[in-house]
């Protein structure tokens, strides 16, 4: 038997009624393969917490994928490609995360006054260095040591990608050789 909801006469709205089926189904997708993924990704991440907060997530998003009606075919699949996913993205963000501890552990060390001041020193031969160099190798230069990517050196530049590495390693050597004469 087919049931009509008037959204008139019970207050729901189209809307509301497909959000509920979705997430009707997400609820018994969770009844029936929570346990499976969370074992899963425990195998994985070898934390229970994780393992919980991971799954948790994959299916707050199958429930999202679900309300703007975008069921994956194979929800069971598409769940443990996601939390794979995710456990891959958190592995990523804490390698990042303590590669950053680390630089803010250097920094946060306090130099010496004579470490301080040699490192003054070999500022002021590197200034005056690239100072001594033509303006379009400063450039380069400085671009690189900014991180920026050869293709935007040579949109910076003017030049073809290949003519700005040239460019670029030219300037090097020029600079390389007069911070040797300084020092």
């Amino acid at each position: 038997m087919d049931t009509v909801i008037d959204p008139g006469t019970t207050g729901n709205t189209i809307e509301q009624v497909s959000n509920q089926a979705a997430d009707d189904a997400v609820t018994a997708l969770y009844a029936e393969q929570a346990a499976s993924l969370e074992r899963y990704v425990r195998s994985l991440v070898r934390d229970a917490d994780e393992a919980a907060d991971v799954c948790q997530e994959a299916f707050v998003r199958l429930l999202l994928a679900g309300r703007v009606g975008q069921l994956p075919e194979s929800p069971a699949a598409w769940l443990r490609r996601v939390a794979h996913n995710l456990v891959i993205s958190g592995h990523r963000h804490r390698r990042i995360g303590e590669r950053v501890l680390v630089r803010l552990a250097d920094d946060e060390m306090s130099a010496s006054l004579e470490d301080t001041a040699i490192r003054n020193e070999e500022n002021r031969v590197l200034i005056t260095a690239l100072r001594s160099v033509s303006t379009v190798d400063r450039t380069a230069i400085v671009l690189a040591a900014q991180g920026y990517r050869g293709s935007e050196i040579a949109d910076r530049l003017g030049r073809s990608q290949l003519a700005s590495r040239a460019l670029l390693c030219r300037a090097r050597g020029r600079l390389y050789a007069r911070l040797g004469a300084a020092i």
